[in-house]
């Protein structure tokens, strides 16, 4: 497994943050809330919400990466405010809590963030046998590939291996970004109760959704089982 590079790893062991990050966090809260939410209701993707998603994570992680680059303050405020813009509309399409969400994803590694802002980038997509090509198709896999990729960490192109891989973690401890994998299948929690997105089946899109299956293993692909 390729280790994660150093930019996001340093900055996101970070143990302290500005007051003004979390505010802006919540600020972006507060205008997510008062975007109507029935504007989406008209699409054509299985996500009802999946454009104002997508857009939104767009924005996060171009947010994320120059985080990471600068380090700086104003980098940093720009990802708290997509980041939970992002969170928010993946909640709601859920209908999940939405500050919950929030929470999850602004207190994982940026690692973890990067994968699922990365995954959410993809939401509507076609689901595509063995293929993992961005704004064109994916299986469970290859999505799973996509999002790690897109954080530093190389998976194996194979749910099974996926898995086998990734430090296994029990379900109190998953966090927003890890692997959730039944026999056959490999999916993204995204931090909050059964939510996860995943590259469902033929026929089907990247689709943010809930866990189908009661038997399930988590595992953090940043750590070697």
């Amino acid at each position: 497994m390729t280790p994660t590079t150093p930019s996001l790893s340093v900055r996101a062991r970070r143990g302290l943050r500005n007051i003004a990050i979390v505010a802006a966090s919540f600020g972006a809260v507060g205008v997510a809330m008062a975007i109507d939410s029935g504007s989406a209701g008209a699409v054509s993707n299985v996500n009802e919400l999946a454009p104002e998603i997508t857009t939104s994570a767009r924005q996060a992680v171009a947010a994320l990466d120059a985080y990471a680059e600068s380090g700086s303050v104003a980098d940093e405020q720009s990802l708290a405010w997509h980041r939970a813009i992002t969170a928010r509309y993946t909640a709601r399409e859920l209908g999940y809590d939405e500050l919950a969400m929030v929470d999850a994803w602004r207190t994982t590694s940026l690692e973890h963030q990067r994968a699922v802002l990365g995954a959410l980038t993809q939401v509507g997509v076609p689901y595509r046998t063995n293929t993992s090509k961005e704004g064109e198709g994916f299986d469970c896999s290859g999505l799973t590939t996509f999002a790690w990729g897109g954080a530093g960490v190389s998976l194996t192109r194979q749910s099974g291996s996926q898995i086998s891989d990734a430090q296994r973690i029990d379900r109190e401890s998953a966090e927003a970004g890890d692997l959730v994998h039944y026999p056959g299948h490999v999916m993204l929690y995204l931090g909050v109760d059964d939510a996860i997105v995943h590259s469902v089946s033929s026929g089907r899109t990247v689709e943010v959704d809930t866990i189908r299956s009661g038997s399930v293993s988590f595992g953090d692909p940043t750590h070697s089982s």
